[in-house]
């Protein structure tokens, strides 16, 4: 099979890395690789690389690699020999590249050329979740494996002390810094939520929270019924929403409540409320927290609420595995 890809290969990064070996996975007979010229390159960046060098870096890496069934082509515009040559197979880009490999091939269509098979690398990120780039790394930002070169900024909507610590307990096992800090947000739901209403307060929450950061964590807690237990559980959910967008949900582990608890929530109070008047603990909620109380101490809330920030965090903290 004979493919192409393409790219500028300014600083070469760990995507760069992903995409080639993709390429050389699929090119056993030749895999034909493009790179910007100069005048190209400088369309969009502000910065970058001479050609030779770029090329001189681009060649050092395919020979570390073993990678030698290639042919290196200057491109002038984006098609490249992927233009009219006629026996290419497919094409390897980046998920941010894929309109631009549909484009070529309706151009050879057009032109009443074969088109190639579309083959989609899904963006490498950073450790904040956010795609590596060359331009990140030559601004400081990041290494050329994607770990921040800074402390992760972190928001946590509520400056609920407990929710705080356990964000910071959650963030520091699976990042060397971390500056985690609460703020002020707003709720939009009910001061006792349920079922799916949890899941849309701690959503909100994180991103009102994010602002400038990397992260927005959002956390809230409610009720839902088990249908086998006949009962309801209080579950705590967390959102973490990072730059792009992206939001990941996990959640800790459930118990129940006392009978007596929730006959006074279905009288029109919270759970909190319930729960103070029961055990006689003012701000029950910023304190051990209703499970600490009905534990004995055997269960930290804190460490409740951090089982639901890791949750959270799985899809980040495996990122391979669940990106693009």
């Amino acid at each position: 099979m004979r493919v192409a890809m393409g790219g500028t290969f300014d600083i070469l990064h760990a995507g760069h890395e992903a995409l080639l070996r993709k390429a050389f996975e699929l090119g056993d007979t030749e895999v034909i690789i493009g790179i910007t010229s100069d005048a190209m390159a400088k369309r969009t960046r502000a910065k970058v690389n001479p050609l030779p060098v770029r090329r001189r870096n681009l060649v050092a890496l395919l020979r570390r690699r073993g990678w030698r069934r290639h042919r290196l082509n200057v491109l002038e515009e984006i098609a490249g020999p992927a233009a009219d040559e006629k026996d290419i197979d497919a094409i390897v880009v980046s998920a941010e590249r894929v309109e631009a490999a549909h484009e070529i091939n309706r151009d050879r269509e057009r032109r009443g050329l074969p088109t190639m098979e579309v083959v989609v690398v899904p963006m490498v990120l950073s450790e904040d979740c956010v795609p590596i780039a060359s331009r990140r790394i030559r601004a400081g930002e990041i290494d050329r494996q994607g770990r921040m070169k800074r402390p992760l900024v972190v928001h946590v909507g509520s400056t609920n002390r407990v929710k705080v610590a356990a964000t910071r307990g959650a963030f520091s096992k699976i990042s060397r810094r971390a500056a985690v800090r609460g703020v002020v947000v707003g709720s939009e739901v009910s001061a006792q939520p349920v079922e799916e209403e949890t899941m849309d307060g701690a959503i909100a929450r994180a991103r009102a929270a994010i602002r400038d950061a990397d992260y927005g964590v959002g956390i809230e807690a409610g009720l839902f019924w088990n249908e086998a237990a006949k009962d309801y559980f209080d579950v705590q959910y967390c959102a973490i929403i990072d730059k792009r967008g992206t939001v990941t949900l996990g959640h800790g582990p459930g118990f129940r409540y006392p009978p007596s608890a929730i006959a006074e929530v279905k009288k029109g109070i919270t759970v909190g409320e319930a729960m103070e008047r029961l055990s006689g603990v003012r701000n029950i909620g910023r304190r051990m927290g209703a499970v600490g109380w009905l534990s004995k101490g055997s269960m930290d809330r804190t460490w409740l609420t951090e089982s639901a920030v890791l949750m959270a965090l799985i899809p980040r903290i495996r990122r391979e595995l669940y990106s693009g």
